[in-house]
């Protein structure tokens, strides 16, 4: 760990969920790339088993600091002064009247006060036309993945016995009571279709044909033997682990939520659109995309020019893939997570 990297990315390690592991993306893409970054978070506790700074104590002059949420600068109070920030938008403004107001408010906020760097397209154009906010702060940058991807992955035909993969969390915005109403109805209609859910907690019975994962598991290892991930959500910013099934050729069934599918399906390759109405997934068994993924648009190299430029670090010649070795023997450790 460097206590003195340029480059710190503020963790909220007591409720650590999708931002922080698309910040642990953004930490290994900037080491491996020849800047030192850190995780760093009020009390410093680990995220997803990896050592983050404490706030407290560590010396935040001339740095650089990535923020997410509101909360964030409330944990860094007056500090937050001197820092140079950029706030990084996740979502879009979603919730209640009040709810959106206060956050509109802030982002506003925020676009005269750092660079405002969204995750997709869709979302950028929502915040760049909030009222009072500063169009010229927003811009749009896709959040890194890992490192050596390749150009393009063909999309896996599907396979019968269909076994599904889906990915969530407790709460509102993951609707994983859609999916499983869809799987009912399949196997009712005498589809053998069976389901992996990852990210929650085990229920006292489950559904017959579905089965949950371990929540400390990695949804990654189920995509090699699975026919298709559902994604199935209110809203997203931009869908990583639909990137992460296009890397495994995993095909993708995604409802039409809101931010993100539009960007994903130009950028990156097709989906089969389910709508929620009964037999949602045996019609969309009867139209499953094909082809290929293009992941060119998320490689480091396709990255690097505008997060440099964002975070206000110097540009390379090249990437450095060679060098890697070398700042893992001064103690840097480059990992996907």
């Amino acid at each position: 760990m460097s206590v003195e990297a340029p480059i710190l990315i503020y963790c909220r390690w007591e409720t650590a969920g999708g931002i922080e592991r698309v910040s642990l993306r953004l930490r290994d893409f900037l080491r491996r790339n020849g800047v030192p970054a850190e995780l760093i978070s009020r009390d410093g506790g680990p995220v997803f088993g990896q050592e983050v700074l404490r706030l407290s104590q560590t010396d935040l002059r001339g740095r650089t600091m990535v923020v997410s949420r509101k909360r964030d600068l409330l944990n860094l109070g007056r500090r937050a002064l001197g820092l140079r920030l950029v706030y990084w938008r996740h979502v879009p403004v979603v919730g209640r009247l009040g709810r959106q107001l206060t956050e509109r408010a802030f982002v506003a906020y925020m676009s005269w006060r750092a660079p405002v760097v969204c995750v997709c397209d869709e979302l950028a154009h929502d915040i760049r036309h909030s009222p009072g906010v500063r169009r010229s702060a927003v811009q749009t940058i896709y959040a890194p993945v890992a490192a050596d991807l390749p150009s393009d992955v063909p999309i896996r035909l599907s396979s019968a016995p269909r076994r599904l993969v889906h990915v969530g969390r407790p709460g509102g915005q993951k609707r994983l009571d859609k999916v499983l109403a869809a799987v009912s109805d399949a196997r009712a209609g005498g589809l053998p279709v069976t389901l992996q859910v990852h990210g929650y907690p085990q229920p006292d019975r489950s559904p017959e044909g579905v089965t949950f994962a371990p929540l400390d598991s990695d949804p990654r290892a189920s995509f090699a033997q699975a026919a298709a991930l559902v994604v199935w959500s209110e809203f997203e910013g931009f869908p990583t682990v639909m990137v992460e099934a296009a890397i495994a050729g995993l095909p993708i069934i995604a409802n039409a939520f809101s931010t993100g599918l539009a960007d994903f399906e130009r950028l990156i390759g097709p989906t089969a659109r389910i709508r929620d109405e009964p037999h949602a997934l045996r019609q969309v068994f009867t139209r499953m995309p094909s082809g290929q993924y293009d992941l060119s648009g998320v490689r480091d190299e396709a990255l690097w020019a505008a997060w440099s430029k964002a975070l206000g670090v110097p540009q390379r010649a090249e990437c450095c893939k060679s060098d890697i070795s070398d700042r893992e023997s001064a103690g840097l450790r480059v990992s996907d997570v």
